[in-house]
């Protein structure tokens, strides 16, 4: 039933209804993952979060392997709608995410994983590394989840979503940690919710950006290819689906390149 709110040309029309869907879906995966499994309640609620999701970004996919290569010469401007989608449903899941995390105390079992992630993230970047050793590891380590959301996403479709809802779900206990910092610091929990977002995303944004930006990219590539195998059976249009993957992927390669860099260097 919850599949049928959003069509895929409604939804490329109106991105901001995505974010409203990924507002409720988040409050939703979350309330179900603690009450099935509380134990394991941080990877099931970003499992249901993307299985609530997946039926509408397989059909995005199969209508952007459809697009008129004739009408859009430019491989961006051609896939752009997609973009705006996945921003939205990327953004949608951190903010109600980061809600729960700091108006829920009692959900902080649906986000152990993400904060054991930082935790092993503060060990492994902080230290004495030098900063080329730090762009040499942010380097492998985006390149690696680049790798699998392609692969995901080429093996089945919309795959590649799990990951993009795990990053925005550390994104958000990320900003939830700076709206508790200001809570801390006497600031009423609504006024710290409402400056801590947009301090919270502004202190990544620039070398998250084109990182993100990159996951965008890469899992368009493996779910267009996905469905072009289905439906073109390596025949038609499918040297032409297959050239936009490649293409996409050296792309997403390139944008990991540019963040790697501003997070290691500015």
């Amino acid at each position: 039933m919850l599949e049928s709110l959003l069509r895929p040309k409604k939804a490329e029309k109106r991105p901001w209804d995505v974010f409203f869907i990924a507002v409720m879906f988040s409050f939703i995966g979350v309330s179900f993952a603690l009450q099935i499994f509380p134990a394991q309640a941080s990877v099931f609620a970003v499992s249901l979060i993307t299985i609530m999701f997946m039926p509408l970004f397989q059909k995005i996919f199969e209508l952007e392997e459809k697009k008129d290569y004739k009408l859009h010469k430019n491989i961006l401007a051609r896939h752009k709608k997609l973009f705006y989608v996945m921003g939205a449903f990327f953004l949608g899941t951190i903010v109600a995410l980061s809600f729960i995390y700091v108006f829920f105390p009692n959900a902080r079992a649906a986000f152990e994983m993400q904060e054991d992630w930082f935790k092993s993230q503060g060990k492994t970047i902080t230290g004495n590394a030098t900063e080329g050793e730090d762009f040499s590891l942010f380097l492998i380590n985006n390149t690696q989840v680049l790798i699998i959301m392609f692969i995901l996403s080429t093996i089945f479709g919309a795959g590649a979503i799990f990951i993009l809802t795990w990053n925005a779900s550390v994104i958000a206990v990320y900003v939830g940690f700076g709206i508790n910092s200001f809570i801390r610091d006497g600031v009423s929990p609504e006024i710290a919710y409402l400056l801590g977002v947009p301090a919270g995303l502004g202190s990544i944004a620039l070398h998250g950006v084109p990182e993100i930006g990159a996951y965008f990219v890469a899992a368009l590539a493996g779910g267009m290819l996905s469905v072009g195998i289905i439906r073109e059976k390596f025949k038609g249009h499918f040297e032409k689906i297959f050239i936009d993957s490649v293409i996409f992927l050296g792309i997403a390669e390139v944008l990991i390149i540019i963040a790697a860099f501003l997070e290691a260097y500015v």
